[in-house]
């Protein structure tokens, strides 16, 4: 699995995850709130005012997991090392084949001044 598969792989499952885990948390404080507001309808305003200050804390952590996977979808860091790999690779293959060519040669003029005539 090259580099740029395995971010977009991630980058979905941070997402997924953020937002179910998010859900969960969610579902769990407004359950909390509105068991309370059921118990005691008078302290309907402050634990209103609370549940959404709670709510907009556990939305930010979605939020974050979003952030993470649009790095990785658009300024994947390790793409570049990848990239940067792939050209030293390529060099690298470059000078072997210079080198093979100059070996080459050389036999080449080895050959020719075995097979050439005597003076």
């Amino acid at each position: 699995m090259d580099i740029l598969t395995a971010s977009v792989v991630m980058a979905g499952l941070t997402v997924g995850l953020g937002t179910l885990s998010t859900g969960i948390a969610q579902g769990i404080a407004i359950n909390g709130a509105v068991q309370g507001i059921a118990r005691q309808p008078e302290a309907s305003g402050t634990i209103q005012t609370n549940l959404i200050i709670g709510l907009a804390f556990i939305e930010s952590l979605c939020i974050y997991a979003l952030v993470i996977s649009l790095l990785l979808l658009f300024a994947n860091p390790f793409a570049k090392a990848e990239n940067e790999v792939g050209e030293a690779k390529a060099k690298v293959a470059l000078v072997q084949a210079e080198m093979d060519l100059i070996h080459a040669q050389a036999q080449l003029d080895t050959l020719k001044k075995e097979t050439a005539p005597a003076k």
